[in-house]
């Protein structure tokens, strides 16, 4: 009994100094782990190189292309859309690795030791074992199935994604083209008039000193032009803030842009309007429901047995023994898991329920941004011939009451309204203008027209 009780030992001291030095070795080979005061300077290291301005330059957008292929080009650069693009082709490729599971799986272990045979007649053998095992799954209650489904889903989640993505930062790209044109326009033109305006009131003033206009409503007169002068700081911030946009996004610092072309007319954006169920944001949210459903299929599988075709072979380390072989189907089945099973199935209702929810609200949300959307274009569309109308007749007032003023027919106060109105109209006009191409680049960016118009709607290739 004493000498049994001593080899116990001596083979529990053994097993323990093998298992030591095992994991000593396995410590050795892996990654260091870092304490936490070092682990906080390693994120600050990442930080600082990630705000180095070497680490972060990208090319400046070329304009001389033209408003399409500059929306493309700033697209393309954008870290955005970059990042959406690997996270699609990510997604795409999560589809294989999913499918995997429904294949033939090929599993093998070996182990280089020796094996003590306990008793009186105990011997211990050294060598090498191994083993070889092929399995294909039977039965798994649809999981893999729906496991394979929500990976596809998801792909196109991911496709919806970059799509609201490009179309998103190509619509922001076009608004800070516009912004930058329009508010350029618009300071030029108030620079035009105000200066018309004043030599307009040096020759009055001329006719004040000699006594043929009162003084008076010259000096009202000014007072009107300095206001509408007032307005210059305000178009020149907005502008200012429309460079930086623009700087931003095509990387190109004080540019001086032509009007934009028009990609999508009228005609075409209420023909995208009308079409406001394919909109990414809404195909992304239909695919979240369906990977929601296949959560669903996951969870309540887990209530069911697992079965499997399986055999395999084992080699043994002593060589006078024989090799095993086994061939038959493995059912494995957990009766209890401390409820993580119905945890997890609520838990996957409950984001279905909430998946179906978000679907209906961004189905309300889409359409009534579009509907909204294509009110103010009716809008536009009825304002725009009464405002050409009406810079046409205050442009002939201007005329009339300048020729008049002279014979006193007209006097001064008439002049510089009809100027004044002039004005306003024709900064209207531009500013009208603007807006009607920015809702039609919104529709057609809400509907994914806008990145296709520009040529980014190829997907990736899983």
């Amino acid at each position: 009994m004493n000498d049994r009780r001593q080899g116990f030992a001596t083979t529990a001291v053994r097993l323990t100094l093998l298992v030591g030095t095992s994991l000593s070795l396995m410590a050795g080979c892996g990654a260091r782990i870092e304490p936490l005061a070092d682990m906080q300077e390693s994120v600050t290291g990442v930080l600082a190189a990630a705000a180095d301005p070497a680490g972060n330059t990208r090319p400046a957008v070329a304009l001389n292309g033209g408003f399409p292929q500059a929306l493309r080009s700033a697209v393309e650069t954008s870290r955005s859309y970059q990042v959406a693009l690997s996270l699609e082709q990510q997604a795409l490729s999560g589809i294989g690795i999913a499918s995997s599971v429904r294949r033939p799986q090929l599993n093998s272990s070996g182990t280089v030791g020796a094996i003590r045979e306990s008793g009186d007649l105990g011997s211990t053998d050294s060598g090498i074992a191994a083993n070889l095992t092929v399995s294909q799954l039977l039965y798994d209650a649809g999981a893999s199935a729906a496991t394979i489904n929500q990976a596809t889903a998801e792909a196109i989640s991911a496709q919806a994604e970059r799509q609201g993505v490009a179309n998103e930062l190509a619509l922001e790209a076009a608004r800070a083209w516009i912004d930058v044109w329009q508010y350029r326009e618009r300071l030029g033109l108030l620079r035009s008039r105000t200066h018309e305006m004043e030599e307009i009131l040096s020759q009055i003033e001329r006719m004040a000193l000699n006594g043929m206009l009162d003084r008076a409503m010259l000096d009202d007169a000014r007072r009107q032009i300095v206001s509408i002068s007032l307005e210059e700081s305000r178009l020149q911030a907005d502008l200012r803030e429309a460079q930086v946009r623009f700087a931003a996004i095509y990387n190109v610092r004080d540019a001086r842009v032509d009007r934009p072309q028009d990609l999508i007319p009228g005609a075409l954006a209420r023909q995208e309007a009308a079409r406001w169920q394919e909109a990414p944001s809404l195909r992304r949210a239909a695919a979240d429901l369906i990977i929601a459903r296949n959560e669903v299929t996951i969870a309540a599988a887990a209530f069911r047995p697992r079965a499997r075709l399986q055999a395999g072979v084992s080699s043994p380390m002593d060589d006078e023994d024989t090799s095993d072989t086994s061939v038959g189907v493995a059912i494995e089945y957990t009766f209890g898991d401390g409820g993580r099973r119905r945890a997890q199935l609520e838990t996957a209702e409950a984001r279905l329920d909430a998946a179906t929810s978000r679907l209906a609200e961004s189905q309300l949300t889409v359409e009534a941004e579009l509907e909204a959307a294509i009110a103010q274009l009716d809008a536009i569309q009825r304002a725009m011939p009464l405002l050409n109308e009406n810079i046409r007749l205050s442009q002939s007032a201007a005329q009339t009451a300048q020729s008049q003023i002279a014979t006193g027919q007209s006097n001064l106060r008439q002049l510089v309204d009809a100027e004044m109105d002039s004005y306003r109209s024709s900064d209207q006009q531009i500013a009208m203008q603007a807006q009607r191409l920015l809702l039609h680049l919104t529709i057609a960016a809400r509907t994914g027209a806008l990145a296709r118009e520009i040529g980014l709607d190829t997907s990736p290739q899983g």
